[in-house]
């Protein structure tokens, strides 16, 4: 890139003709600038009076990590802000190293922004001292909101953020008071909280909200109540813990809120074991369901094995199925247990109907228990395009001597579908893939 600067401004000054970058739409030299470091798009802004221009009003500035790791980052920030015009749309900026005795330079860089478009902001943040947003954050109309180890108090009077699209908090205190009890966010699309304090307990109003990621493992409990009118939900990924969370979620509940999901991730196999004792029904059909992520899944708990069969029942259009197990699970020979009950053989199952699409299976920490190998056997004879099956075995249980046992019965399974393929690996890299050919279901 310094040779290519070099050798355009001497073309410049040997021809006094503009050369062909220079010619190009200022939306691409912009688009340029976005894909060089701060210091290669200054040193770019000295080979003709139009680059300059090009540094001193691109819309979209990003500081990198590194950058921002610099002694004087500060002054240096300061020092663009000054000599820039026109709107800056996109401003993006990590304050790990600025202390909290100097928070008051990034209050007036806030001010800054306010007063010149800003639509998208991003305040990166790992220090220890938080960040308070200043008062005049909350009168910008931002579309995109990404926060991390800040204060977000609502002042009195705030009526929400009505442009709003994108927001993510991470390890954000929410501040809310009487007069201002709730987030009004009618535009907003995606949401991901992750370890945040005082968000879940918040109300929230976001009509529009089509993705939603909440991580509480190390904050208080998860309320989803406020997100009971959000229909267009189309991905929901929760994470939670049985230690913080002192009431369950009727996820049943939730799910028939959500007709229009079609991603559901759980992190929890406390929230999980909530399907198996719920009274109420899940909807006739999650129709638009088409994939299926559970972490801390235990095959040894029957109540999540119904929970996971419940969902299975009414998933007809599901493509992907993947369950992380409990890679805790204490080093057996199960494969010698003899008194296992097989929740996955009668009759009502073979014939659920329901795996008729289903594409890929994926199996981390797989111990090879006999309750493990009846459910993937169950599935090889329920999916008939079934494509891609992927078993990770959990080395801290499972030895050489048992991974090839492990191995041999799973490819001796029957399948329902002549073009599946099976690789079981072990972090040792070594993998074991079968080949497409074997004995089908009814063949």
């Amino acid at each position: 890139m310094n040779m290519m600067c070099r050798n355009l401004k001497r073309r410049n000054v040997e021809g006094g003709k503009l050369d062909r970058l220079t010619n190009l739409p200022i939306n691409i030299k912009y688009r340029i600038q976005e894909q060089l470091s701060v210091e290669e798009a200054a040193r770019m802004s000295v080979l003709s009076t139009q680059w300059r221009y090009v540094w001193a009003s691109k819309p979209k500035l990003v500081f990198s990590p590194q950058f921002c790791a610099r002694k004087p980052l500060t002054d240096v920030i300061e020092a663009i802000l000054s000599h820039h015009y026109g709107d800056i749309k996109s401003f993006c900026v990590d304050i790990s190293s600025i202390p909290c005795s100097q928070h008051s330079v990034i209050d007036r860089w806030i001010s800054f922004l306010s007063r010149n478009g800003i639509t998208d902001l991003t305040l990166q943040n790992q220090s220890n001292a938080l960040y308070k947003l200043p008062s005049c954050m909350y009168d910008i109309e931002l579309e995109s909101l990404r926060l991390s180890n800040c204060i977000f108090k609502l002042p009195c009077g705030f009526r929400g953020f009505h442009k709003l699209k994108n927001l993510t908090l991470h390890q954000v205190v929410l501040e809310l008071n009487d007069v201002t009890p709730c987030l009004w966010m009618p535009y907003l699309v995606t949401l991901h909280v992750r370890e945040c304090s005082g968000f879940p307990n918040s109300k929230v109003y976001a009509p529009r909200l089509s993705e939603l990621f909440f991580f509480t493992r190390r904050t208080e409990d998860l309320e989803l109540g406020h997100f009971m009118d959000c229909q267009k939900l189309k991905t929901v990924v929760l994470v939670s813990s049985k230690q913080n969370q002192h009431e369950v979620m009727n996820l049943t509940y939730l799910l028939k809120c959500w007709p229009e999901i079609c991603s559901f991730g759980l992190d929890s196999c406390y929230f999980l074991k909530s399907f198996a004792t719920e009274a109420e029904r899940l909807p006739t059909y999650l129709n638009s369901l088409k994939s299926i992520t559970l972490s801390e899944f235990d095959f040894d708990d029957d109540d999540h094995i119904f929970s996971l069969l419940r969902i299975l029942t009414v998933s007809p259009h599901l493509v992907d199925l993947h369950l992380a197990l409990n890679s805790k699970k204490k080093k057996t020979d199960d494969m010698k247990v003899i008194n296992v009950v097989n929740h996955f053989e009668g009759p009502a199952y073979r014939t659920l109907g329901v795996l008729h699409k289903l594409q890929r299976l994926m199996i981390n920490h797989f111990h090879g228990s006999k309750i493990e190998m009846f459910f993937v056997k169950f599935i090889f004879a329920s999916a008939p395009v079934l494509l891609n099956t992927i078993i990770h075995e959990d080395v801290g249980s499972v030895d050489e001597s048992q991974s090839l046992k492990i191995s041999q019965e799973l490819m001796s399974f029957p399948r329902a579908s002549p073009k599946l393929k099976i690789h079981v690996n072990r972090r040792s890299n070594r993998s074991i893939t079968a080949p497409n050919c074997s004995s089908h279901v009814g063949g």
